[in-house]
């Protein structure tokens, strides 16, 4: 065996035998997989469907067809959006939008990093700040350590700055998204707006959350999105986009000598052969049959419907962070979603206790908390999410267990011995798929 063999080996291994709560991680059926490796993989194809470049493209035109067809089935209920499957990641599927729409200059407006926000959407240290101008909504404090979109300031800021691009999305943020009033809002001054979905976009689909497609001004303009967090696919993401040009944003494109009919139009140049080569066919392949999965077309191993998967997730996830906090953690804005916050004790270091954890078979990251006064390296808190785990067969007990066994061992309840036997036995309760 060769060493990147026994390293696949042992990382099957390793997945297997740990407990899973990374809140941006999920395992895909075995067919996404299979999918993955297929001969997809051996064919190039630049350009969309009916227009390749090169020869032998007849299947996979039929292929990328049926998947754009599938990703709109699953979201789109208006037949007002446009799909690209081609973009490979979250973060170029952003960059899609942003070298569609903005020139040298222009003013992108987003959630702080620091506060919930993602570094896609740009931040201080980003490479994009040497094109746009970066301005940032914020959280306010409901009530202790409660907190939520500060919609009265983000309004305030539309009018004062006028950006030209807006985005709604999230990457640690519990609390659920205000999509049509945020939407209205940014579209009455005249920005595009881009919903980045990364994190919900399977709870979404499932119908268990609020969704930024639809018609007027209460919509979002671009959808982007990753497959492998909620969405239970593989490793890719895909964008969508209007099929017009809404009445609302015909002043971006008065002074062009050629018009666009379309924002999804705008998008698919931008990709190819703006930025891009050829797709990559078994990516697109495997997103496909998450699709058909979610659609109920096709069946996840466990037969489970992916509505009542994805309400299970959302069940683990508060049953996990009640635990939390009667085990003594503070919880952060307590969870309308996938993921949950807890701040550490003062005294304490995240970056210890995320190896502390580690070492007895917990797989989780650190993360700032809103307002955070340590280091984005040691910050104060924590995140925890449940796709993963629910995709195994986490159970409401199970989440209990495991939300005491973390308190456990943060606050050094038990030994590293009996906390490592415990994983185990929640580990050996579970399915593993592969």
């Amino acid at each position: 065996m060769n060493k990147i063999s026994q390293l696949t080996q042992d990382e099957v291994i390793r997945q297997r035998d740990t407990l899973n709560l990374i809140a941006s991680e999920n395992y895909p059926s075995p067919k996404v997989l299979q999918l993955l490796g297929s001969v997809w993989s051996n064919k190039y194809g630049e350009g969309y469907p009916g227009k390749r470049y090169y020869a032998g493209n007849q299947l996979t035109d039929e292929l990328e067809t049926f998947v754009q067809q599938k990703a709109l089935q699953v979201f789109d209920k208006t037949n007002e959006y446009g799909v690209n499957v081609q973009v490979l990641s979250g973060s170029p599927a952003n960059a899609m939008v942003y070298l569609s729409v903005l020139n040298y200059g222009d003013t992108i407006m987003s959630l702080n990093v620091a506060n919930g926000g993602h570094i896609s959407h740009l931040h201080p240290t980003s490479n994009w700040n040497k094109f746009f101008k970066l301005t940032n909504y914020d959280v306010k404090e409901i009530s202790p350590s409660n907190f939520e979109i500060d919609l009265e300031s983000y309004s305030q800021k539309l009018l004062e700055i006028k950006p030209k691009l807006v985005i709604i999305g999230f990457s640690a943020y519990p609390k659920k998204y205000e999509f049509k009033q945020m939407c209205k809002l940014a579209h009455e001054v005249g920005a595009f707006v881009l919903a980045d979905i990364a994190h919900i976009n399977g709870l979404v689909a499932a119908g268990l959350h609020a969704t930024p497609f639809g018609s007027g001004q209460e919509s979002a303009d671009f959808v982007s999105m990753t497959t492998h967090k909620t969405f239970r696919g593989p490793r890719g993401a895909m964008v969508f986009a209007k099929n017009n040009i809404p009445e609302y944003l015909n002043h971006h494109f008065e002074t062009l000598v050629k018009q666009p009919k379309s924002l999804i139009e705008i998008i698919n140049k931008t990709v190819f052969p703006g930025t891009s080569g050829g797709p990559h066919f078994n990516q697109i392949a495997a997103v496909g049959q998450a699709c058909l999965e979610i659609l109920g077309e096709e069946n996840y191993p466990d037969g489970c419907d992916f509505s009542d998967y994805s309400q299970t997730v959302l069940t683990n996830c508060k049953t996990l962070e009640t635990t939390f906090e009667k085990e003594g953690l503070e919880v952060v804005s307590p969870t309308q979603n996938h993921l949950c916050l807890v701040k550490l004790p003062a005294i304490s270091d995240s970056l210890d206790i995320q190896h502390k954890l580690e070492k007895i078979g917990i797989i989780t990251n650190r993360n700032s908390v809103p307002f955070d006064q340590k280091s984005p390296w040691r910050p104060s808190g924590m995140r925890f999410g449940t796709a993963a785990l629910t995709s195994r067969g986490l159970t409401t007990d199970m989440a209990k267990n495991l939300g005491k066994l973390i308190a456990d061992c943060i606050f050094d309840r038990t030994s590293q011995t009996q906390q490592q036997a415990k994983v185990k036995e929640l580990v050996d309760s579970l399915s593993w798929w592969y």
